[in-house]
């Protein structure tokens, strides 16, 4: 790691300590949760950036990426898009220190681009819902549609049942024992002699 390989991570450290989007992977891997949104729960407007340093950093442009699992809402096109501005970003700042440069352009300019995901996304699911309608002859509903609960055969029961603890030696004592009275009073009780 170079001298200002250092000084840059220790730049890094003390920006972003407390930071829960920011997480250092490796003295040469960061992550950075980008998000457009106030709602935590919404990441349909967030993604989380990947910035690693080759070897000859500053000299070469840190390598991005968005291929972590949390990205999978994002289209391959805004994929590339976002991809494509923040290389320009890194090819302009090279032989400076730019990954702080790179995750701050990333918060205050990338904001249209999720935006256009989102929007595309949507189109395109409501598309896909037409589409499948219509093939099948059937009208165009919107809203959302019942879910059938799924039917179980007695063999599948059975298996549950054996599954989960109801085996014969395990009932309690007399659960099939015939209530004496009311068997009594559906048959009358013959009178002994």
């Amino acid at each position: 790691m170079s001298a200002e390989q250092e000084e840059e991570l220790e730049v890094l450290r003390s920006i972003y300590e407390g930071d829960p989007s920011f997480k250092e992977v490796s003295a040469t891997k960061f992550t950075y949760k980008v998000t457009y949104s106030e709602d935590a729960e919404d990441i349909s407007k967030s993604f989380v950036l990947e910035v690693e340093w080759p070897a000859e950093y500053p000299q070469v442009a840190a390598a991005c990426s968005l291929n972590s699992f949390f990205n999978n809402h994002l289209s391959a096109k805004t994929k590339s898009s976002i991809l494509a501005d923040i290389s320009q970003q890194a090819d302009e700042n090279i032989g400076e220190a730019m990954t702080f440069t790179l995750i701050e352009w990333a918060k205050s300019e990338l904001s249209e681009t999720i935006e256009n995901n989102i929007v595309e996304a949507a189109t395109s699911a409501h598309s896909e819902a037409t589409e499948s309608s219509s093939a099948a002859g059937q009208p165009v509903r919107e809203g959302k549609k019942k879910e059938k609960k799924e039917q179980l055969t007695k063999n599948q029961k059975r298996r549950l049942a054996e599954r989960f603890g109801a085996h014969a030696d395990e009932r309690p004592r007399g659960w099939d024992w015939v209530d004496v009275i009311r068997h009594l009073s559906k048959t009358g009780g013959a009178e002994l002699t």
